[in-house]
């Protein structure tokens, strides 16, 4: 995991083709030609289900027989959150719905203007969780590497349309941390994953199923010293056009270890419940090099 770039990938001709498919003819349409580009990338990619192995194998009571056809199913449910998130900022919005579960939690933050910190993962789809809380009024910012190439960026944004919510690129300057501190002063709430780092960045160790692992200190240290309430967020896919979204009750703490620990414990229950969901292609459990 330490060799991660914090870029993601992605060819354009393929973003355009999928964007036609959910505006033209329809997120089912769409579903229906990851049948086609799903094998490819699951053959091309042997890192992934490699690293998607050795996470799965630490997950009690996950048969090992059954572990590369969940490694399948789980880069077919990439396939379907990718389609999701795109086709959420179409006219297709209207269909989609949610369970929320902690929800009242994060609708009384944004009622109170008390900002706040969501901490999730790469698992499930944040993007979709963004757009079902804007629905309540909040100002999301969610902190992110820049690593999505600037022409599918361009690509999405005129063939789509931007996000309802803001994104702060993380910079070797460390200028956000002070948009960071600026959101938190305007009320707003921030969204940070906590599961991956890129290498040469500061960890944290916390356990996963009971190992050690290394998590990117910066958010949890980004809690602390900030002083403001923190959240765990994750929305997982249930079926077409249905999310569910969850929430725990925001707490405060100063010491970065404590809130490390805390989002460990979840995750490892988030994981075990959702592992065809896990879209972290990177080895979480590999020491730090």
């Amino acid at each position: 995991m330490s060799k991660w770039s914090g870029r993601s990938k992605g060819f354009v001709l393929g973003y355009q083709i999928f964007i036609f498919f959910i505006k033209r003819l329809g997120v089912p349409a769409a579903y229906f030609l990851l049948n086609f580009v799903v094998p490819v990338y699951y053959l091309c990619l042997p890192n992934a289900r490699r690293n998607l192995y050795v996470t799965f194998k630490e997950i009690p009571k996950l048969k090992y027989s059954n572990l590369q056809h969940l490694i399948y199913k789980n880069f077919f449910n990439l396939g379907k959150t990718l389609v999701d998130n795109f086709a959420i900022l179409t006219k297709n919005k209207s269909k989609y719905s949610y369970l929320g579960i902690g929800e009242e939690y994060l609708i009384d933050l944004i009622n109170k203007s008390q900002p706040a910190i969501l901490i999730s993962a790469h698992i499930g789809s944040w993007n979709i969780a963004g757009e079902l809380l804007k629905e309540n009024g909040g100002m999301i910012n969610v902190v992110m590497f820049d690593g999505e190439a600037k022409r599918i960026k361009r690509l999405v944004k005129k063939n789509i349309g931007e996000s309802n919510y803001k994104i702060i690129v993380i910079k070797d300057d460390l200028s956000h941390l002070f948009k960071i501190k600026n959101a938190i002063d305007n009320r707003e709430l921030i969204c940070i994953h906590a599961d991956r780092y890129i290498e040469g960045a500061s960890t944290i160790t916390a356990r996963l199923f009971n190992k050690k692992i290394q998590l990117p200190l910066g958010p949890f240290a980004i809690v602390s010293k900030l002083n403001v309430p923190y959240s765990f967020v994750f929305c997982f896919r249930e079926n077409m056009y249905r999310y569910q979204f969850s929430a725990t009750k925001p707490q405060l703490s100063n010491d970065p270890q404590v809130i490390a620990n805390e989002f460990a414990e979840i995750l490892s229950k988030k994981l075990s419940n959702h592992p065809e969901q896990w879209f972290n292609y990177f080895n979480i459990f590999e020491p730090k090099g």
